[in-house]
């Protein structure tokens, strides 16, 4: 099996499905956290078998292309009976060290092949405070999810990246109901604070927008509501956690900012984008209290063609079938004739509750365009297999 060099990580295709397929996933997140796996998913991979922390030295060249460096064990997270009576390993890469005196740490994550030690990853730490970040995740319990997010609620400002990186993650992988229920236990002033700061990352802005509306007092309401009518680049960025978390306190007031901002086409594209995002978060938050104003939302979306092959996605998705007749209506009417959106609008046909409309439907679709509605049904069977 082909493996990485220290620091960089090289999943296999199998590996990557299974850590990020039927995972939920926030919906204010850039990329719903698929980028990379968190520690704990990582290390739940059955090719973790074995995960040590140490530090590297003596670096060399053996006169082929990648070299050798000497990897000293500190610390053994799992599989110590793989490495018993070992304290060095020989990493087959040749990583350069600066500061002989401080030498680069790392936390090691092996395979074992027979009698072979097979490093595929490697994380490049800050300090040894780390190892033990790392020993509490790996032991938490995934069933207390809420308990779970506080803990990493209290390193999301880590000084060591990777661990306010693996910390952020963890909100990033998890479901908008979970995140909802978390919130009301986390810091305020903390939330106002990172929001505030220039240095917070932007992709982070929308998910402690929403926090704050959760745990937040009036003040922190008003400062949502300040930051999102700022122009600032950051905070346009974050629109979708920001009305999120207007959403939470000022549910009315929220909710008519949504329709203003969505029934307006001439609304920048990417602001209206931020807000279905946004009616996404509180449907997968609350999906009994916001159905009907997520119903509003999604019936000014059909009315714009632009959007509107989204809001048939969102709705087949969530599994709500109450506007099913006025979408097979849409089906080749001018503005709505794109094949985007006519496929858009048979997938939804063949997942909802078959009646007599939907029959009817798919088989004038099926004398039409066989092709396409075969291609539709083989992409829906992929994306259950996956």
């Amino acid at each position: 099996m082909a493996r990485c060099g220290v620091g960089v990580l090289l999943l296999t295709l199998g590996g990557w499905l299974l850590m990020t397929a039927g995972s939920p996933a926030c919906s204010l997140c850039p990329d719903k956290g698929a980028l990379s796996p968190t520690f704990r998913q990582e290390a739940a991979l059955p090719m973790a078998r074995l995960i040590v922390h140490g530090s590297i030295a003596n670096p060399r060249a053996t006169g082929g292309i990648t070299g050798q460096t000497d990897f000293h064990i500190k610390t053994i997270l799992r599989g110590e009976q793989f490495v018993k009576g070992k304290k060095v390993l020989v990493l087959p890469r040749f990583l350069p060290i600066n500061d002989k005196a401080n030498p680069p740490q790392y936390l090691l994550f092996c395979d074992i092949d027979g009698d072979r030690i097979d490093p595929y990853r490697g994380v490049l730490l800050k300090s040894e405070a780390t190892v033990d970040y790392v020993k509490k995740s790996l032991a938490l319990d995934s069933k207390e999810v809420v308990a779970n997010l506080e803990f990493f609620f209290r390193h999301l400002d880590d000084p060591d990246p990777e661990v306010s990186r693996d910390a952020f993650s963890e909100f990033a992988k998890t479901s908008d109901a979970d995140i909802a229920r978390a919130a009301p236990r986390f810091q305020a002033d903390k939330l106002r604070t990172w929001l505030l700061d220039p240095k917070t990352p932007p992709q982070r802005l929308g998910v402690y927008a929403v926090l704050l509306g959760a745990c937040g007092k009036p003040d922190d309401i008003q400062l949502l509501r300040n930051l999102l009518d700022s122009k600032e680049e950051r905070y346009l960025n974050a629109a979708d956690g920001l009305l999120a978390g207007f959403l939470q306190q000022k549910p009315r007031e929220g909710w008519e900012k949504v329709q203003e901002i969505l029934s307006d086409g001439r609304k920048p594209l990417l602001l209206r984008l931020a807000v279905l995002r946004a009616v996404r978060f509180q449907y997968g938050a609350q999906p009994k209290e916001s159905l009907p104003q997520v119903l509003k939302a999604m019936r000014t979306l059909l009315v714009q063609g632009d959007l509107a092959d989204l809001a048939i996605e969102d709705l087949r998705r969530f599994g709500i079938w109450n506007l099913t007749p006025d979408i097979l209506a849409l089906y080749g009417r001018k503005g709505y004739d794109s094949p985007l959106l006519k496929r858009a609008i048979v997938r939804y046909a063949l997942v909802c509750p078959a009646t007599d409309l939907t029959k009817k439907f798919l088989d004038q679709r099926r004398q039409e365009d066989p092709e396409m509605v075969k291609e539709v049904e083989e992409g829906l069977k992929f994306e259950k297999e996956g």
